[in-house]
């Protein structure tokens, strides 16, 4: 494997997971309070909701009514009963058939995206294709003008600044909480009008939908929404520019994938595996616990390590190796249990589907290196935030 100096953001990461195994597999420290290591305590930490709770915002958030808006529908923050009402309006929308009845569409806007450059020897795979791609079906399936797809990378890029530790108050107010409200206000303009005239999409269902006989609350339908739109794109993002980004350091295991395209799934799920989009998540405990020999009170943060769970050599030998022949079974790329991402089927279909085309529209694809490759925060999110390539045939 070639190690390449613009990739090192990712790669120390990487390296601080290997040593945290080995020397501090459970810690504590102010920033992500308890922090986990190992798949099993990861495993056992996703499968019980009742003792970790998903709502870890009320721990670090001051009251903000935009943003408190949006985490009433917020499937990632909830807990039962509520998350089991809230899944049960949104689970028809990814079920295997409706997503597989997705494929040709998926198949004709990667096309499109691919003609846009056609010519050129060298393009940015994130903005060309990682990111619109899967940003543009999410649109189409909500009901959403794939248009304003601008807008919501705004809204996004304000979503995604909320992390575990609380902007400053002028932040919230100045830059985030405008950029929310927008989005609230959009989402329900949208709603109103499937009310009027409901058509085949997302919103005109859930615009539609009740909860306990009555029907969905501003809060929910804007929770719902914006999270189908935000998290339903950047797994699929992240994944399309780590598989490239891989291949191009592994030109054998390219080689053979390019031949032989029975093997894409398995890469595909080695590639979650190594790069999962989301290198972490928060639970919050509920009540005063024990992991691993440490005592840990009740309305502390717990801060699991995907990444690091989906490389713990007790659950993966040689866990560093990209091999696509590995039995990946148990990786948590998409979580596990309730929470469990209902995207993944959509977003190994579009992977597969933007793999596909690229590699049948040209016939060598490299990274370059040269033109500057760019990583968002690997803390946060693994994938390049810029990927140039060059291409041929």
């Amino acid at each position: 494997m070639t190690i390449n100096s613009a990739t090192e953001p990712v790669d120390s990461v990487f390296t601080w997971f290997r040593e945290m195994h080995d020397q501090k597999p459970i810690h504590h420290d102010a920033e992500y309070g308890w922090q986990l290591f190992d798949h099993a305590d990861i495993t056992r930490v996703l499968t019980d909701p009742k003792t970790f709770s998903s709502d870890t915002v009320r721990l670090y958030n001051e009251p903000q009514p935009d943003f408190d808006l949006f985490l009433m529908g917020n499937l990632v923050t909830s807990d039962q009963p509520h998350h089991r009402k809230l899944r049960q309006v949104i689970n028809r929308v990814f079920t295997p058939r409706a997503v597989n009845g997705l494929a040709d569409r998926i198949a004709r806007i990667t096309d499109s995206l691919l003609d846009d450059v056609a010519g050129s020897d060298t393009f940015d795979l994130m903005s060309t294709v990682a990111y619109p791609l899967p940003m543009i079906v999410i649109a189409e399936m909500l009901g959403l003008p794939p248009e304003d797809v601008p807008l919501y990378k705004s809204w996004g890029e304000a979503l995604g600044a909320l992390d575990a530790a609380t902007p400053p108050p002028e932040v919230m107010e100045s830059e985030i909480a405008p950029a929310i409200r927008e989005m609230n206000a959009y989402i329900l303009k949208h709603v109103a009008l499937r009310r009027e005239n409901p058509v085949d999409d997302v919103i005109s269902g859930l615009a539609n939908a009740t909860i306990d006989g009555e029907p969905l609350r501003d809060g929910d339908l804007i929770g719902l929404i914006g999270l189908t739109m935000f998290a339903g794109h950047a797994a699929s993002m992240a994944m399309v520019g780590n598989a490239i980004l891989t291949l191009d350091r592994h030109p054998e295991v390219f080689a053979a994938v390019r031949a032989d395209r029975d093997l894409l799934p398995g890469a595909i799920e080695e590639l979650m595996r190594l790069y999962p989009p989301f290198s972490r998540m928060a639970r919050v405990t509920t009540v005063e616990t024990e992991i691993g020999g440490h005592r840990i009170g009740k309305d502390e943060l717990v801060t699991l390590w995907v990444g690091a769970a989906n490389r713990d050599p007790q659950r993966f030998p040689d866990p560093d190796r990209f091999d696509i022949h590995r039995d990946t079974g148990g990786h948590i790329a998409f979580g596990q249990g309730i929470h469990f991402c209902l995207g993944a089927p959509l977003a190994r279909l579009e992977v597969k589907i933007a793999l596909n085309a690229l590699f049948d529209r040209f016939e060598k694809i490299s990274v370059d290196y040269a033109g500057g490759v760019e990583f968002e925060d690997p803390m946060q999110i693994i994938c390049p935030s810029r990927l140039p390539i060059r291409v041929s045939g």
